[in-house]
């Protein structure tokens, strides 16, 4: 029951800025990457203009819970770490108690499941909770391989399969493009521990930087964007157009040089700028050709 000096709509605004608060860090990273796998499978797949409203208010329902349930137990398992690194967030901040999260979780958590039955995604909402409580409560984001190769590969994929699903049914070679970016992201999501060593220090994990020192973390992330990440980027690629087309194929051979030089000036950023708040920028990079990449289904 909602207490007498307590209107409905200020109840409704302040669950709202709540729920900012608690993904708003997350929205480049998640956000504009569902909607834009969303808005790629819709043009793929030619569904009729009448039908979008409906389907793009249920892939932004679908992606808050997503990420919402995910920001929200990563937040109340890492307090002492946003102590450090992201003093912003809710609890650190007195915004909302440890319980009222967890409350406010196990709800939204409920929800989520709720949502994902009428589309058939029930499975992969299941397990991303799983993912969830593999990287957040169960360990596996204190070791950089099985936070990033496994855990946040696995994700990747959960996140764009749900989205098209939305749309459509995904096809064997749409697979094989899901399956190519969301192994090259997790391969090359150490980045985004660079900036937060402090306070992964903190709560004991071995991310790449903490195993390997700074510098050969960086000289380890160098090597691989340089000479590794390019060709798994473009085995995207190659799921839509055949090697021996390549050469003759405008698009693809423009996509080959621009990720490579992409790929490069990722790594040289890793040594021209050493910071926390330039190692966020550098990551972010890395983030905007993941977001350039989805949509590039829909022209090769």
């Amino acid at each position: 029951m909602i207490p007498q000096h307590l209107s409905l709509p200020r109840v409704a605004g302040r669950e709202l800025l709540l729920i900012w608060r608690f993904v708003n860090n997350d929205i480049w990273d998640t956000v504009i990457p569902c909607i834009i796998t969303f808005t790629t499978a819709w043009i793929y797949a030619a569904r009729p203009l009448q039908e979008l409203p409906f389907y793009a208010c249920y892939c932004l329902v679908y992606t808050l819970l997503y990420i919402l349930t995910f920001c929200m137990t990563n937040q109340l398992y890492g307090v002492e770490e946003d102590k450090i690194n992201k003093p912003d967030r809710p609890l650190v901040a007195g915004l909302i108690s440890i319980e009222g999260a967890q409350r406010r979780l196990l709800g939204y958590n409920i929800l989520f499941l709720l949502v994902a039955i009428p589309m058939k995604l029930f499975w992969l909402a299941l397990s991303w909770q799983l993912i969830t409580k593999m990287l957040c409560q169960w360990g596996f984001s204190n070791h950089w391989a099985l936070k990033n190769l496994f855990c946040i590969s696995l994700g990747t994929a959960n996140l764009l399969a749900a989205e098209w699903l939305i749309v459509a049914d995904i096809s064997h070679r749409t697979w094989a493009y899901i399956g190519f970016i969301s192994l090259w992201a997790g391969m090359g999501l150490p980045l985004q521990d660079m900036r937060d060593q402090a306070g992964d220090r903190i709560m004991g994990r071995k991310t790449l930087p903490i195993a390997l020192g700074d510098n050969g973390a960086r000289i380890a992330l160098s090597l691989y964007l340089a000479l590794l990440s390019p060709v798994i980027y473009y085995g995207a690629v190659l799921t839509q157009v055949p090697l021996s087309s390549v050469l003759s194929h405008p698009v693809a051979l423009a996509v080959l040089i621009v990720e490579v030089l992409w790929h490069w000036c990722i790594a040289l950023r890793l040594w021209w700028y050493q910071s926390p708040r330039e190692d966020d920028r550098t990551y972010h990079w890395f983030v905007y050709l993941f977001c350039l990449t989805i949509p590039l289904i829909c022209v090769l």
